[in-house]
């Protein structure tokens, strides 16, 4: 779409302040002089290619969106009022352009071969008004089913959350967040973004990804963005979001199959019929309480077969009524205590649980890789100069003493 110099200067302006910039810091960060972005925005002076260029990444928006006939809902505008936090680290605010501008970048590529992955976004969406926190304890747990049932999922523990999202056209973006802030999702343009914390454990990533689909599958149809902080627990979403994951992770099903396997969860009475000779005879057994009471250990191996924390894990055998309040509170100090380290690491040793548990590891292929192999592609076909491959290798993330050990970077 052509647009007038004006119109391209009113755009200019609007997308600085759904931002959050004053003129002063988008003249700063383009190390310009505060009355020529006045100018531009005036339309009394046009602006470059690079200099939009620049704005584009500042305002977390695609060069496209300045130019189309419809604008998109401008999910990152949207995140940042949310969460201002997120703009008083340079740190971070750099991070996150960064990622915009690798999403922005996987866009383009995929529109030059001719890929369309991340155009729909999930196939099933679940949008529903909640009004008070049993309702959306009751949404969250017939989402869960229903996603369950819709991928074909069956009871099985989960063993690659984010391979579903990918599935789905869903971008994940492993972020270093302030504490607190588990992750947020997000629509730029055509794409669906979930950013999740990377200096969580790899349990609690996990975790936030399957929170982050929930949002994607019912807010973002409403809201062009969500952010999951710790503050907001109460938060309806929020409550909806842990149900989800909750069930998605560790279906009831699944965590009574595994405690039956541990011979714990199932009645203390054993009630059953015997053949003797030519009567049958009624047979009872009784199991000592003690060998039926769920203990650290079956909840440390319950926690590493459905991937996830101690901590859910517990919160979800209260919520199925295995355990009480004070069991919960007794196995979580465990959990926290030296016995608990001891009995992590010993397992660990004997290949029993993840050599990784707890440490803070990126366990997705993140949009970084997606970018890496759609520029390789794109090169490879043509469509991109080795010059601009090179560019992106480098957004990606490669050191630039390994981007030349790449052969399609090379200059031969």
């Amino acid at each position: 779409m052509t647009i007038t110099q004006e119109e391209l200067a009113r755009r200019l302006r609007e997308a600085r302040e759904r931002a959050g910039f004053t003129q002063a810091q988008v003249a700063a960060a383009l190390n310009l002089e505060r009355p020529i972005i006045a100018q531009i925005e005036a339309g009394r002076r046009k602006v470059s290619s690079l200099e939009l260029a620049a704005l584009a990444r500042l305002y977390g928006r695609s060069l496209q969106s300045f130019f189309e006939e419809v604008s998109e809902p401008d999910g990152i505008s949207y995140l940042w009022r949310a969460a201002p936090e997120l703009r008083q680290e340079p740190k971070i605010q750099k991070a996150i352009s960064r990622g915009l501008e690798i999403i922005n970048s996987i866009l383009d590529l995929e529109n030059k071969i001719g890929l369309s992955r991340l155009s729909s976004g999930p196939s099933a969406a679940y949008s529903k008004k909640i009004g008070n926190k049993w309702e959306a304890i009751q949404h969250g747990l017939e989402v869960a089913i229903q996603e369950r049932r819709r991928l074909n999922l069956g009871i099985a523990p989960i063993f690659d959350p984010a391979a579903i999202l990918d599935d789905q056209g869903i971008l994940i973006l492993g972020l270093e967040l302030p504490a607190g802030i588990s992750g947020f999702s997000f629509r730029s343009g055509q794409a669906i973004v979930c950013g999740i914390n990377a200096k969580e454990p790899q349990v609690r990533q996990r975790y936030s990804i399957v929170h982050e689909y929930c949002h994607v599958l019912c807010d973002l149809n409403d809201l062009p963005a969500i952010i999951s902080c710790s503050d907001k627990g109460k938060d309806l979403r929020e409550v909806r979001a842990n149900v989800f994951a909750a069930n998605f992770l560790m279906p009831e099903e699944a965590v009574k199959s595994f405690l039956f396997s541990r011979g714990k969860g199932i009645a203390s009475r054993a009630r059953t019929q015997i053949m003797l000779k030519d009567e049958i005879v009624p047979y009872e057994a009784r199991r000592p309480e003690q060998a039926l009471k769920i203990n650290y250990l079956d909840i440390t191996l319950m926690a590493n077969h459905f991937g996830v924390s101690v901590e859910s894990a517990a919160w979800r055998l209260q919520d199925l009524g295995f355990i009480s309040k004070d069991e919960q509170k007794d196995l979580l100090e465990k959990d926290k205590s030296e016995i608990g380290k001891v009995l992590k690491k010993y397992l660990g040793q004997q290949g029993v649980l993840s050599k990784d548990w707890g440490q803070n590891k990126i366990i997705y292929q993140n949009a970084g890789e997606r970018l890496l192999s759609l520029a390789i592609e794109a090169f490879r076909q043509g469509l991109i100069s080795r010059n601009k491959l090179v560019e992106l290798l480098k957004l990606a993330g490669l050191l630039e003493k390994d981007i030349f050990e790449i052969p399609e970077a090379r200059r031969t």
